[in-house]
């Protein structure tokens, strides 16, 4: 079985991880390692997931330093033949799949990607799990997009911050790419992670949050009422309820629908 989680934030800096083959000790077939990066322990600017008030406003959540340990990521991610091994297995369920391997695996829910991190677990005696938001933040380097307004649009006025929402997603609503593309199709970015900001989103585990801003900006209490929706990051950072697979049908819970939804894997650096 495997081991249990840490969740851990990301480093800095990137070296590639060559990939090998781990015998499962309960004497299943061996399975190839996914090829990886590795990001080194750091700190890190992050502004946390949710929706945050000072007093009645909705405002921006307060951009913090957190502290980052050494992680491995996958390079690209899971693929259709990949999670097509999981279900071969009985571990995960059958999803949409246009039978070719090297597409990534999309319209599967936060519950299919993290039974096939346990049964990844199991398989390689690795300890795989999704990315916290802040992680997901790190590994998207160059191409991660923050989601805070201008002071303007956190100021008295609330309807200031209501029109450069509209805005943003008018223009987000422009953006949508519905065509299944390869692995790779979109590039690597600066830490060598590929399809980062293409136009699959990944779901990551970490939930929406309330917190509440005290006058001077900084963020003096986040809560999780529940954690049924998590955070799911591409172009733009959304929220969707953990069991929809496809957020285009109505299963988006705030922002502009994904245009796909996948997910990467993570695990730590021991």
């Amino acid at each position: 079985m495997p081991a249990r989680s840490t969740y851990v934030a990301l480093g800095a800096g990137a070296v590639l991880i060559t990939a090998a083959v781990l015998v499962w000790s309960q004497g299943a077939d061996p399975l190839p390692m996914p090829e990886t990066v590795r990001l080194e322990a750091a700190t890190q600017s992050y502004r946390p997931a949710g929706e945050f008030r000072q007093g009645t406003r909705v405002v921006d959540a307060p951009v913090g330093t957190i502290a980052a340990a050494a992680i491995e990521v996958m390079v690209h991610h899971v693929s259709e033949a990949d999670y097509a091994l999981c279900v071969a297995d009985g571990a995960c369920l059958a999803a949409p799949s246009d039978q070719r391997g090297d597409l990534p695996q999309t319209n599967v829910s936060y519950l299919d990607a993290t039974a096939y991190a346990r049964w990844l677990s199991a398989r390689t005696g690795g300890d795989w799990r999704l990315p916290t938001d802040a992680e997901w933040q790190r590994l998207a380097g160059d191409r991660a997009v923050d989601d805070g307004f201008s002071a303007d649009a956190n100021g008295a006025d609330p309807s200031r911050r209501w029109i450069a929402s509209y805005r943003r997603e008018v223009e987000r609503r422009g953006e949508a790419d519905l065509q299944a593309h390869p692995l790779g199709h979109f590039g690597v970015n600066d830490a060598g992670v590929a399809d980062i900001a293409g136009n699959v989103w990944e779901w990551t585990d970490s939930c929406f949050q309330n917190g509440t801003v005290s006058a001077d900006g900084s963020v003096i209490e986040t809560r999780s009422d529940y954690c049924g929706v998590r955070a799911v990051q591409g172009k733009h950072r959304g929220f969707v309820i953990d069991f929809v697979r496809d957020a285009r049908s109505g299963g988006c819970a705030a922002g502009v629908p994904p245009d796909y939804l996948g997910f990467r894997l993570v695990r730590n650096v021991s």
